[in-house]
């Protein structure tokens, strides 16, 4: 059974990787491994999950100490920065097809020609990724990345899902295929003569909907945002549920906080949440109503505790926005549940 984590799990297996990996190219692994809140006492265990953001986190700190998003895993060097850099070119183009495109030529000219490439036909896409010393990735670490790169970037670009029609792996099935069923959702290819995404080529003249803003925030989350599982929606009010879930936490779930976060103005974050019919106020209740809802089954907090930890100072005030949301007061609701639980 998997265990809660905020940001889900993922396997030991990365984590088992990246700190060899590391090690043999001369970082401190322990030392960065620490760092994240994570003991060596982790690694080479399959069984053990370990909480996504704490992953996410140790690849980050190698990334950085090595200045290559490659991990030397790939034959090439992709200093760091280099994927941010291809979003900021590529998130102005007006489709799908076309920041996929730019997004490959530029892979190709630090690199070789050929590293990324795009084959259409009349029904699919193939988004080809030729690693040219696949003996350096013995655990198809880089491999695997690069797939959930530019998976989920094609996706946060459209706010929606792209989906695959097939992943290809030019390798036979791996221990950890167990994560394979939601890192990377629909038919696996082993032992494929390429490592690639398959999908639908439609899906090249979807527009782009994000904007350089917007990508700053995509990106500050990488790469958590690789491992996380597959999200169903890219859109910014779930976004914006995110940060006002975490910010009312913190007792600050202000609007100017909120865009902020976002990189964005008050007034852009509110003409976007208008485009997506929904409104800031709209998406704040509906966050307090959740985190009230939890709280009340939390039997040790008074009424007063759970109105204060959504934001509000005055507990009657707090009942009757309950009321209109429930229409049940906090007190009955609670009942409710305890008696629910008791059936």
């Amino acid at each position: 059974m998997r265990r809660h984590f905020e940001y889900g799990s993922a396997s030991n297996h990365y984590v088992t990787a990246l700190y060899h990996a590391a090690a043999e190219r001369g970082v401190d692994s322990a030392r960065l491994l620490e760092l994240t809140g994570l003991t060596e006492s982790v690694v080479n265990k399959p069984d053990q999950r370990v909480p996504a953001e704490k992953l996410a986190l140790f690849q980050k700190l190698i990334w950085d100490d090595l200045g290559d998003e490659s991990m030397g895993l790939s034959g090439y060097r992709l200093k760091s920065g280099s994927y941010y850099m291809m979003g900021q070119l590529t998130v102005q183009k007006s489709s799908l097809g076309q920041a996929l495109a730019l997004g490959a030529r530029f892979y190709n000219l630090l690199t070789d020609d050929d590293f990324i490439t795009l084959h259409k036909d009349k029904e699919v896409v193939r988004l080809i990724i030729r690693p040219t010393k696949m003996h350096l990735d013995p655990d198809h670490l880089f491999a695997e990345i690069c797939l959930l790169a530019w998976h989920r970037y094609a996706s946060w670009l459209i706010s929606d899902i792209l989906p695959l029609t097939e992943t290809r792996f030019p390798y036979p099935p791996p221990n950890h295929i167990g994560e394979y069923h939601y890192l990377f959702p629909g038919v696996h290819r082993f032992n494929h003569t390429e490592l690639a995404l398959v999908f639908p080529v439609h899906y090249l003249e979807r527009p782009v909907k994000q904007n350089a803003a917007s990508l700053k925030a995509f990106m500050s989350r990488c790469p958590l945002e690789l491992f996380r599982q597959y999200k169903a929606d890219y859109s910014l009010a779930t976004e914006l549920k995110l940060i006002l879930s975490k910010a009312m936490s913190n007792g600050n779930g202000t609007i100017e906080h909120c865009a902020d976060k976002l990189h964005m103005t008050t007034r852009t974050l509110m003409r976007k949440l208008k485009d997506e019919g929904t409104s800031f106020q709209q998406l704040k209740d509906v966050v307090r109503r959740d985190k009230a809802i939890f709280f009340l089954g939390q039997q040790g907090l008074r009424i007063n505790e759970v109105a204060e930890k959504v934001g509000y100072s005055d507990p009657a005030v707090f009942t009757r926005a309950f009321r209109n949301w429930t229409g049940q007061s906090p007190r009955d609701f609670r009942q409710q549940l305890l008696t629910d639980s008791e059936a």
